[in-house]
């Protein structure tokens, strides 16, 4: 361990003396960068490639593949893959081939695909769903990338958008209860990873882990996961990697397309429903999503739990005031010619729910009492507004360069109600009850010019303020100014090796002004004071990455990549400032203005390979973070009287390791069988001991079956699901242990032919054994509260569309 501290030492201390320098160094780097880009300048060709298979991934080798308007045709080899290369962008593909349906697709000239898989079905079976599929794990990318589509979201049915992509191999989430979720990539969470919504970052208090994404999982379609390091396109909080979510699809030129959807589950009395509408012109084009959901407190197989030392009782065993209701809507307008795209896009989500009332302020048993509403949303609550507005415009500069321009601005509202006497705030009489308010308020802009995916130049920038309100204290007002420009490069040796290289530089500001709150004692006396120092802060740094892609002639479909990279985090505010109770995590946390640069080092290295009924892929990875900043439970106690345990922020040298294991084979005419295995291992080489809130070791399996019964019946799959979790025994200082448990879920999905075509119906059961089982990430496990117990999901979904 010594060694390795050694050498990143050494790394560190080179790093170093180029920031000090760095007037020129990194900027000559990116000008040496740039200059090649455009040394390299010359006339590229499009070209569209993929691979024909049947439902068995089996290749179809001789089947017809045509590009339109301009008819390029060509003939899938033998092992069914496809390329045509063309002078301008093609507007559809169609494939033919004996004994299966034709099918014809769109194609996006401002959003293509990368590879397209097309999967044929026989051509007797009368099917009316999407023929174009991409395999879970992505082809021909220098890093692990998993691309998952609407039809996922359907079939998980998750109370959250984070707790659906928890099924992924290095991908958990931060449990906050059923409705609230954050995703987590190897370990990495909150302004380590990065959500970019219609090419916007999402900014809504991401650094606390009982804030959600304010995102509605029923408008998500596309979406693509970035494993691994990404700070190149996205700054400084892509260092742990990339949840992308596509644009709404563009209907087909004169028609209208929605879907009526309905969903209800049983465990905590959830009702919600969705209406999504589109339509297109020959060039304008609009569409909308508006979603509501309600649902009840939610059970848990469990009798009592334990806050700040004292058991208390789980009456009816329901978690009082988790009840709640959620209203998101999404607006998209826009413009459409073969040069230009405009699109302007307008979301709002709107949550409102109740704080668990047992585990908030001084401990009072009859504040658990049923009071004979399970729908009521009592005090303690939250309630979070997120409004979205942002424009984007594409110029095609030529067959195969691109100017793209997004500018966003985002408005995100936070408050939390509570009595002040649940506080020892002497305010009792008062008709005071918001505790706690944060408003921010996000600009940014974002260019990028690109040729094909040769290379890529752009620069972003963001301005973040942040008010204040409430009589309790967690932060100080402050504001964020951050600015970044990069390039990256790619080089193409042979048919069968790819190489790529960027550069980032980035500037950002921290300031916040001074700010605190007294303490009382249950008497009403002043005991202590909570005080914010006011901060101002620059910070300079660059990030830097390679990687390779090689292919193997002897063996198609096998593909090796590898990624290095160079990146850094700027500290944020609440990491610097925070001094006060975050009731919904239900401790007190405490930063340190003395906080530095986070610097990482990370490397993947990853096999693929893809066969004609299987495939398969091996992803491990090693980080190595110097001044890591993290959130760690203390030995010590709050001095206020509402609080318990000390969490302080703390900034030590850490190493991240672990792999992703994931395979599919399909075995019979319908059958396929999925397998994922993770592990993730940390290591803090400062205090010799594991970090915090680290996701145990887990082995996902699927089984699923599906099947046409014949003309005009349904369409039927079935899916069983089995997750077994390690314990948790690697854990911090003062920080408990998880043990290990088995969850099997069981599904039936049925989409309808004949008066209802494409019309599908869903029943599904999670934790089908109701088994009592703790989520090591869950901010309920430190009160030893289980998760939700057996949850039956029933969902109906009627699409329509209509040509004009």
């Amino acid at each position: 361990m010594c060694k390795i501290n050694t050498i990143f030492a050494t790394m560190l201390h080179f790093e170093t003396k180029i920031r000090r320098h760095s007037g020129p160094i990194p900027l000559v780097l990116l000008f040496i960068l740039m200059a090649s880009f455009t040394a390299t300048e010359t006339a590229a060709q499009i070209v569209i490639k993929g691979v024909v298979t049947d439902e068995r991934r089996t290749t179809l080798p001789g089947a017809t593949v045509c590009t339109f308007p301009d008819t390029i045709c060509g003939v899938t080899d033998e092992r069914g893959v496809y390329e045509l290369t063309h002078r301008r962008m093609p507007q559809e593909i169609e494939v033919r081939y004996i004994g299966f349906k034709t099918v014809r697709i769109q194609i996006d000239p401002f959003e293509p695909e990368d590879h397209y898989h097309i999967v044929l079905r026989p051509s007797s079976e009368d099917l009316q769903e999407v023929l174009v599929e991409e395999d879970r794990m992505r082809r021909d990318v220098f890093q692990s990338v998993t691309v998952i589509g609407d039809d996922f979201f359907e079939r998980q049915s998750a109370g959250n958008f984070s707790s659906a992509l928890s099924e992924l191999p290095g991908v958990s989430h931060l449990s906050m209860g059923v409705g609230v979720g954050k995703p987590v990539i190897r370990g990495l969470y909150a302004n380590r990873l990065t959500v970019s919504d219609h090419g916007v970052k999402q900014e809504s208090h991401q650094w606390g882990t009982d804030h959600g994404l304010e995102i509605d999982q029923y408008r998500a379609g596309k979406v693509e996961v970035v494993k691994g390091p990404a700070s190149l396109e996205h700054g400084s909080d892509g260092l742990g990697g990339v949840l992308r979510l596509r644009p709404d699809p563009i209907p087909q030129a004169g028609s209208i397309a929605g879907s009526v959807s309905l969903i209800g589950k049983s465990n905590n009395k959830h009702l919600g429903g969705n209406v999504y509408l589109a339509g297109s012109g020959k060039h304008f084009f609009a569409s909308g999503n508006l979603s509501h959901q309600s649902f009840a407190d939610y059970r848990v197989p469990a009798d009592r739990f334990i806050y700040n030392t004292f058991e208390l009782p789980i009456i009816n065993r329901r978690l009082k005031n988790t009840a709640g209701n959620e209203t998101a809507m999404s607006l998209t307008a826009g413009y459409r010619d073969d040069k230009n795209l405009l699109r302007i896009f307008y979301s709002r989500y709107h949550q409102e729910s109740g704080i668990f009332s047992g585990a908030v302020g001084i401990p009072r048993s009859y504040l658990l009492q049923d009071v004979g509403d399970d729908r009521n949303i009592d005090f303690p609550s939250q309630e979070v507004t997120h409004q979205k507005w942002i424009l984007q415009y594409v110029y095609n500069l030529s067959k195969s360069r691109n100017l793209e321009i997004t500018a966003g601005f985002q408005d995100n509202l936070r408050r939390e109600y509570s009595f002040p006497e649940f506080h020892a705030i002497p305010l009792s009489g008062s008709n005071l009850r918001k505790a706690l308010e944060l408003h921010l308020q996000t600009m940014s802009l974002d260019v990028k010019y690109q040729r094909e995916s040769d290379y890529k130049l752009g620069f972003n920038l963001q301005h973040q303020s942040n008010s204040i309100g409430g009589y309790d204290y967690f932060l100080p007002p402050f504001e964020v100014f951050r600015a970044g420009m990069y390039g990256t490069k790619e080089w193409k040796l042979n048919d069968l090796m790819r190489w790529t290289a960027g550069l980032r530089l980035d500037y950002g500001t921290n300031t916040s002004e001074k700010g605190g709150r007294k303490v009382w004692s249950t008497s009403g006396e002043v005991i202590d004071s909570l005080v914010s120092p006011a901060t101002e802060n620059r910070f300079f740094n660059f990030g830097a990455s390679a990687g390779f892609i090689r292919k193997f002639q002897s063996t198609e479909g096998l593909e090796l990549f590898g990624h290095l990279g160079k990146s850094f985090r700027i500290p944020y505010p609440v990491e610097t400032s925070a001094n006060g109770v975050h009731h919904g995590t239900f401790r007190h946390e405490v930063g340190r203005e003395d906080l530095e640069s986070e610097h990482g080092y990370q490397l993947d290295i990853g096999l693929r390979y893809f066969a004609s009924n299987w495939l398969i892929s091996f992803t491990p990875f090693f980080n190595y973070f110097h001044n890591y900043i993290y959130l760690r439970p203390s030995a010590g106690f709050s001095s206020l009287p509402d609080a318990g345990q000390l969490y302080l922020y703390e900034q030590h040298h850490v190493i991240f390791t672990g792999f992703e294991l994931e395979w599919e084979y399909s075995f019979h005419r319908g059958f396929k069988f999925y397998q994922a295995i993770e592990s993730l291992w940390n290591y803090n080489t400062d205090t010799r001991l594991p970090l915090p809130f680290s996701p145990p070791a887990s082995i996902f399996s699927l089984l699923s079956f599906e099947h046409t019964i014949g003309d005009n019946l349904p369409h039927l799959k079935w899916d069983l699901s089995h997750r077994y979790s390690f314990s948790q025994n690697r854990v911090d200082r003062n920080e408990r242990t998880t043990p290990s448990f088995h969850l099997i879920d069981l599904g039936v999905h049925l989409k309808l032919n004949g008066f209802l075509k494409g019309s599908s119906i869903g029943f599904r059961v999670q934790n089908l054994t109701d088994n009592t089982y703790f989520n090591h990430l869950s901010r309920y496990r430190q009160l030893d509260i289980p998760e939700q117990g057996r949850n039956y999901i029933l969902s109906l979904r009627v699409p329509f569309n209509h040509y004009f």
